[in-house]
């Protein structure tokens, strides 16, 4: 009995500390709403495609930008010639030698080997000013596709939002129904007696029976949401369930929100100002067709013909000479250099660049156009955004307000049923009025931070660092 006393304590010191490894790794384990954001926004597939595309656009920016460097290319080859050819002429004198050239009369053949090989290296000199527009222009289309893809984040970091809302509705709903629950199974009790005494009848007495057969089939449509939330969240996330039913949140209205904001950093109207710089660079680049390019080029050659045999078939090279069969082991040319530079002048294309210059100016104006249109459209989704915001808000008070008065009414018919001043069925109303006004509180702070969502989603401001510092 001595050592009982302590070994318990020790006992009980490792069970707590236990206790405490196993909630601090829990805790660990339970993703938070911005951590939740975050692994949604990594694992779209949507979004990572259309940073592919951005890539694209860089790498044809890079290729740009590499049309000075030099392209140097080698050739080698192999050829067999062998040709017949016919030929008739006069009999003449070599010149100066005073060598006599027979006449030639017949048809000859020639066979030989031929070795070529050849490097040549060419170099953009002068663009006439085209890259370097192009190359601004694939510059402000990547801004656009960049920010556009903030746009298709917030979609995403909105959905995670709600979904996670959700749970956290669906979570105090099942509070609300478990006390609707308690309820009634104390009540029930009550009516059990005021049956036995007489004091009730029997249908008033199954009118409690079927409240509660009513919260059950609530709760079984409980499970079931919940099930679906999660397997949503899962699919956004990729975190299993096992862990997202570790998620305890609860629902608080967002106080943070700053009505009357600013359209201008909405990825929309952020995307079409830099489509807008985009076909004014085109543009520009366009008009200089008519400014010259110049290039520098350069080569060397090695060529070798091997084993030339030309001699004749069945003519003759002149009355007596007979059979004639010329014949060269080897000619061999190396190096053969070229080098120079050369300019080139579209001086007339057709009336190509003319239409597409044109082109590019319809395609100019509905982009500002759409900017126009997109500025007065998103400035009124902002306001409308924040109106239903506003009233939102104004309407957790007085859902609130209501929740109160119905709880005190069913604290006073609960009072009254057990002193039998009222019937099972005003219980039983007063409890159902209670549970609905609860839930719909819930549902108002649920729609109210939808609504808050949808204001910074409207302002461009949806970010996940505005969830790191909501409640």
């Amino acid at each position: 009995m001595r050592n009982y006393y302590p070994n318990r304590l020790v006992f009980i010191g490792v069970l707590s500390i236990s206790l405490l490894r196993i909630s601090q790794v829990q805790a660990q384990q339970i993703p938070d709403l911005p951590t939740l954001m975050q692994r949604a926004v990594n694992k779209d597939a949507e979004l990572a495609n259309k940073q592919l595309d951005v890539e694209q656009s860089k790498d044809s920016r890079q290729a740009l930008s590499d049309a000075y460097l030099p392209r140097v290319s080698s050739m080698a080859s192999y050829a067999y010639l062998n040709s017949s050819v016919n030929a008739s002429l006069p009999s003449s004198t070599f010149p100066i030698l005073n060598i006599p050239i027979p006449a030639l009369d017949g048809s000859f053949n020639m066979h030989n080997n031929t070795w070529l090989a050849n490097v040549s290296v060419k170099a953009l000199l002068f663009d006439g000013f085209k890259i370097g527009n192009y190359k601004k222009a694939i510059t402000e289309k990547m801004k656009a596709q960049t920010v556009i893809l903030e746009n298709d984040r917030q979609i995403i970091i909105g959905k995670v939002s709600e979904t996670y809302d959700m749970l956290a509705l669906l979570k105090q709903s099942k509070v609300v129904l478990d006390n609707s629950g308690k309820q009634l199974e104390a009540q029930s009790k009550i009516a059990d007696k005021a049956l036995a005494y007489g004091l009730i009848t029997k249908y008033e007495h199954k009118k409690i029976e079927v409240a509660r057969a009513q919260l059950e089939a609530k709760l079984v449509e409980y499970d079931g949401k919940r099930n679906l939330v999660l397997k949503r969240l899962e699919q956004l996330t990729g975190i299993g369930t096992d862990t997202l039913k570790l998620i305890d949140n609860s629902l608080v209205p967002y106080l943070n929100v700053i009505p009357n904001q600013d359209v201008n950093n909405r990825p929309e109207f952020a995307a079409l100002e830099a489509q807008d710089k985009a076909y004014n660079y085109q543009l520009k680049a366009k008009r200089n067709h008519l400014i010259p390019t110049a290039a520098a080029f350069g080569s060397v050659s090695y060529m070798s013909l091997n084993n030339l045999v030309f001699q004749n078939k069945a003519g003759t090279l002149g009355p007596n000479t007979g059979d004639v069969k010329l014949q060269m082991n080897k000619l061999e040319l190396f190096p053969t250099f070229i080098a120079g530079v050369g300019v080139k002048w579209d001086i007339f294309d057709g009336f190509e660049s003319k239409h597409e210059i044109r082109k590019i100016k319809i395609e100019l104006q509905q982009v500002r156009n759409k900017k126009e249109e997109a500025k007065e459209l998103l400035s009124l989704g902002l306001i409308k955004a924040n109106t239903d915001y506003s009233i939102a808000t104004a309407q957790i008070g007085a859902k609130e307000k209501e929740k109160e008065v119905s709880l005190d009414a069913l604290q006073i018919a609960t009072k009254e049923f057990r002193t039998g001043l009222i019937k099972p069925a005003d219980l039983i109303t007063a409890i159902t009025d209670s549970e609905k006004a609860e839930l719909s509180y819930l549902e108002t702070v649920f729609n109210q931070r939808r609504a808050a969502d949808e204001a910074h989603k409207a302002a461009g401001n949806l970010t996940i660092d505005k969830f790191k510092s909501k409640n």
